[in-house]
């Protein structure tokens, strides 16, 4: 990624990458990708458990804590926002 984290940035990227196995791998493919950043960022989080998931249809699905349903918000805007702090 091109740009740095702040220290709570970083803390939240490690709150999302805790037991999240296949976020993990997705972060690491993105490095091949022009922009991984914004790729990796507009995944939506979990209403939840806070945790980055996936597309899935027509909303979300998080494969840390199961979660099906609608897109509440993306990463970026969760990160923006301070929703994390």
């Amino acid at each position: 990624m091109a740009r740095g984290f702040t220290p709570t940035e970083q803390k939240a990227w490690q709150h999302f990458m805790h037991k999240n196995e296949m976020m993990k791998n997705f972060v690491a493919r993105q490095a091949a990708f022009e922009n991984p950043y914004r790729r990796i960022t507009s995944q939506p989080i979990c209403p939840h458990c806070e945790k980055p998931g996936f597309h899935h249809g027509d909303g979300m699905v998080c494969v840390s804590c199961g979660y099906r349903g609608r897109v509440v918000m993306q990463t970026r805007q969760y990160l923006k926002e301070g929703w994390w702090k």
